[in-house]
């Protein structure tokens, strides 16, 4: 990679990517969680809290359109930003290896205190982890990166064309579900038990199931950030609606066929959840196009562009929606996972989303860098940033200075 040219600059698209992967990361954590902490009894009988209509539809749009898609684009976003990291350490004329190992250990730090007391679904420590193997691969070409990706993702989604379960029920094969539901219904000490208990097994469960594609798609990403796809404004414009219509013509239909098995509909085959799996990634990429091409839009910039503030402080607002989603459905604060239908976890989802975009652009005019991520600075640099502006600054729409 000597010789990478990416710009000292921020790019808007990195940024507005990452909030809009926020907003889908939230909306299937919430849903994954309350409907995970809301079954009863064990084994063969478990039963859900709430299972109407209304619920069915809700859930069933959740597992069509957002399962599975937003962590890919995290993790090409974070195999992006990668190469953004080693560019700037070239700049400098320092090691870029240090420099990302001491970023990966702090990102690991972090991600073993948010799943062992917030969110069991944790990301980072995967992320820490695999972030170590991508490091002596960073020299690999482009082409090489995102072939490499793609098979990689391909060989793993294998296992969704197998026979079984492939949904939260199978869950019940490996935890008590009643007792993860009494603890998170319970005290602030009985969710507190939970986590602990639940941290480890939910550690290598996360590893297992999204380590090969989510490392498949941090080769992509690499390989998109080595090319500086986000800079390439001809090519932006070129292929943004291609891969738009594409990604939608073929992962749309993929999604009716897995909405109707989950309203009941239908009955999908035993090897659709490889189906899905396999045509998730477009879905992904017809989402990244999405944004890309309403972001050059004059007319719809702005709105994508309040994104970009949030997804400039990914890190922070993440660990932010686990705090809400503990606090509001678990004993340590109203333990309410019982008492809200998931049409409302929605709307509480949104709301929170949009009170996190409202905050990080307040946040963004008086400090340089979210919480979070002034910490991973401080650990990647061995420096400490400076914590607030010495004035006030406006961002635009893009969140820009």
């Amino acid at each position: 990679m000597t010789g990478l040219s990416v710009s000292s600059r921020r790019i808007a698209e990195v940024d507005t990517l990452r909030g809009f992967a926020l907003f889908g990361i939230l909306v299937t954590n919430v849903i994954f969680a309350t409907t995970l902490w809301s079954f009863g009894a064990a084994g063969d009988d478990l039963r859900l809290r709430f299972d109407g209509p209304i619920d069915r539809v809700v859930e069933s749009l959740v597992s069509a359109l957002f399962e599975g898609r937003f962590y890919l684009l995290f993790a090409f976003l974070f195999g992006y930003s990668f190469t953004l990291q080693i560019a700037a350490a070239q700049r400098a004329g320092v090691s870029a290896n240090a420099r990302l190992l001491r970023r990966c250990l702090a990102l690991l730090m972090i991600g073993v205190a948010h799943v062992f007391l917030l969110w069991i679904g944790d990301i980072l420590t995967l992320y820490a982890f695999l972030c170590l193997i991508l490091i002596p691969l960073k020299r690999l070409k482009p082409r090489t990166a995102a072939i490499g990706g793609a098979v990689l993702y391909v060989l793993w989604c294998a296992w969704g064309f197998l026979p079984g379960d492939h949904d939260l029920q199978a869950l019940g094969d490996l935890f008590d579900m009643q007792r993860m539901h009494d603890g998170y219904n319970g005290t602030f000490a009985d969710t507190f038990g939970n986590q602990v208990w639940l941290a480890p097994a939910f550690i290598a469960l996360i590893w297992f199931t999204q380590g090969f594609t989510a490392f498949g798609m941090f080769l992509i990403g690499m390989a998109a950030g080595k090319r500086e796809l986000f800079t390439d404004r001809e090519t932006l414009r070129h292929w943004a609606p291609r891969v738009l219509t594409g990604g939608l013509a073929v992962g749309l239909p993929v999604s009716a066929v897995t909405f109707g098995d989950s309203m009941g509909w239908i009955t999908e085959p035993g090897f659709w959840p490889g189906v899905q799996e396999l045509v998730n990634p477009l879905m992904t990429f017809a989402y990244i196009a999405g944004i890309v091409w309403l972001a050059q839009i004059p007319r719809t910039a702005q709105i994508v562009g309040v994104l970009a503030p949030a997804g400039r402080m990914a890190a922070t607002n993440y660990i932010g929606q686990s705090i809400v989603l503990m606090v509001i459905y678990t004993g340590y604060g109203f333990a309410l996972v019982d008492k809200i239908p998931p049409a409302g976890v929605i709307a509480i989802a949104l709301l929170t989303y949009a009170a996190q975009l409202r905050f990080s652009q307040w946040w963004l005019r008086n400090h340089r860098y979210g919480p979070v991520e002034w910490a991973l600075r401080a650990a990647t640099y061995l420096s400490l940033p400076e914590w607030k502006r010495t004035e006030q600054v406006s961002l635009d729409s893009t969140g820009r200075q």
